[in-house]
């Protein structure tokens, strides 16, 4: 855009609809801009508002102000640079904080580019990093790279100036912080937030974590995750039952409000009839035909007050005459004791919890506080569900096991052979190739270990532990993590180095069958 302070002016638009109640997001969206030597003007408007109500409202409005503009439709960074270059009213101060959003918008859209999950932000004494995870494998990225005091100045206006919900008033580099960057940042790249946490080092050094939160656009099936058929009919099956708590377990990251977004349009698709209400934190991508609410809590850094929210969105939901509950969480006894009385009084839950095996997630309640008989009633725990998702090797660049498998320490050469068809595998080429991005790795998918609960798993559980019930569920046909990520790696797909270090032990089912 090449206009002259000489010949052209941005026009307040408040000024210019004055009595016309116009929404914060127009306000943060479109500049106008008018030629002062040949009496037109030019309408400025974010990306994001295409096919939007307000839009159309807006030139509406202009037109019976005889304002007919032309339009162009712009980047926030070119919205920016706009406001830089005529608004005479901004202090040196307010421009410094535009250029420094313009910078983090940068980082955002690069990060969404090349599909990365997480944005790490390292703040040492004399350097500014940063740092993406793609495909679950942090990579840095030194386009970004600048000197500690430029990245203090970032961060602190991602943190200060583009965020809600922050856990203090301003980033500190002596305590943690938490917040959500505001939609209006990140809609226009598909994002529906991003979930800020910051860990301060020594020395005034920070390390600044962003989860970037998609808004799917379209529905998933289930077998599209990574499903096996025969998991996809146990979910299915569980999903059917009148009532009853459907746990789903991994690391963060991994998935889990993926599977949980995917049961419950499943439900909403199947019975239009559902009164399907979620309470999640934050809220992420729509679910068709569920009632969508977020989790209220004024201070997220308080685990006490995170757990009391749980609890009394759990009861609030209650009373609002549900068929299907979707829990985002459950992390401590108030939320525990609140998904089961949910399933004993004939409700059906969807919820997450944190365990490194499905098989786990019992104990993880009993630690909870749930009680007992409770713990291993079938009716009221349905089914337990652990997933991972596996970094897919590069197709154009991964190489044949047989001929680079001398890289690879004895011990795991052993191990690999001993449990995978060692002709068929491949292994990832960490120099990588133009089609990855130099990485090995393009894409992920996730595996699964689906546990649908009956009667004698959990009269197994109760009177012999939890490998007895474990082994009895595999024996009648259970498909374990374990068997699937080797089936891939069978395919040629997957690294069985990274698949045993990150994903699951090749030798899990083994040891648990000892």
């Amino acid at each position: 855009m090449q206009y002259s302070e000489r010949t052209h002016s941005l026009v307040n638009i408040h000024h210019v609809l004055e009595g016309i109640n116009l929404s914060e997001e127009v306000k943060n969206s479109v500049r106008l801009l008018k030629n002062n030597e040949e009496d037109s003007c030019q309408l400025f408007v974010l990306e994001k508002l295409t096919g939007n109500p307000l839009f159309f409202d807006l030139t509406k409005n202009l037109r019976r102000k005889n304002f007919r503009p032309t339009i162009h439709w712009v980047t926030r960074e070119e919205i920016a640079k706009l406001s830089d270059a005529f608004d005479t009213t901004r202090t040196p101060s307010q421009k410094n904080e535009s250029e420094a959003q313009n910078t983090v918008i940068s980082i955002i859209r690069k990060a969404v580019e090349l599909r990365a999950s997480d944005i790490h932000f390292r703040i040492d004494s004399s350097y500014f990093q940063v740092a993406f995870r793609i495909d679950g494998i942090k990579r840095n990225i030194p386009q970004f790279e600048e000197s500690a005091e430029n990245g203090k100045k970032t961060v602190q206006t991602l943190f200060n100036t583009m965020s809600t919900e922050q856990s203090r008033g301003t980033l500190s580099y002596n305590e943690p912080c938490d917040a959500r960057i505001k939609e209006e940042f990140v809609s226009e790249f598909g994002l529906s937030t991003g979930r800020f946490a910051s860990r301060p080092g020594s020395a005034g050094t920070l390390l600044a974590v962003v989860r970037l939160i998609t808004k799917r656009k379209q529905q998933l099936e289930l077998e599209s995750l990574g499903l096996t058929a025969k998991q996809s009919s146990a979910i299915r099956r569980v999903l059917s039952k009148p009532s009853g708590v459907i746990f789903s377990s991994g690391p963060t990251g991994h998935g889990k409000s993926t599977l949980s977004q995917c049961m419950a349009e499943s439900v909403t698709r199947d019975d239009s009839g559902i009164n399907l209400v979620t309470v999640e934190d934050p809220i992420e991508s729509p679910i068709r035909g569920a009632v969508q609410t977020p989790l209220i809590i004024a201070d997220r850094s308080d685990r006490q007050l995170m757990g009391k929210a749980w609890g009394r969105a759990i009861s609030n939901l209650m009373r609002l005459d549900p068929d299907f509950i979707y829990i985002g969480e459950v992390r401590d006894s108030t939320s525990a004791t609140g998904v089961i009385e949910a399933a004993q009084t004939g409700h059906n839950v969807i919820t997450t919890i944190h365990t490194s095996h499905p098989i786990d997630i019992i104990q993880r309640l009993r630690r909870f506080g749930v009680e007992q008989d409770l713990l291993t009633d079938a009716t009221l725990i349905t089914c337990l569900i652990g997933l991972r998702l596996t970094p897919l090797l590069c197709p154009a660049c991964k190489r044949p096991y047989s001929e680079h498998k001398a890289r690879i320490e004895p011990e795991l050469q052993e191990l690999i052979e001993e449990h995978t068809n060692k002709e068929a595998l491949c292994l990832r080429n960490d120099n990588g190739c133009d089609e990855c991005e130099h990485t090995g790795i393009k894409g992920r998918t996730g595996v699964f270990e689906v546990i649908e609960t009956d009667y004698r798993f959990m009269s197994l559980y109760e009177k012999e532990g939890k490998f007895s019930a474990w082994k009895y569920w595999r024996e009648n046909g259970g498909e374990t993590l374990c068997e699937n990520i080797t089936h891939l790696i069978n395919q040629g797909v997957v690294d069985p180095v990274m698949a045993h270090k990150k994903i699951c032990n090749l030798d899990r089912d083994v040891k648990f069958n000892e």
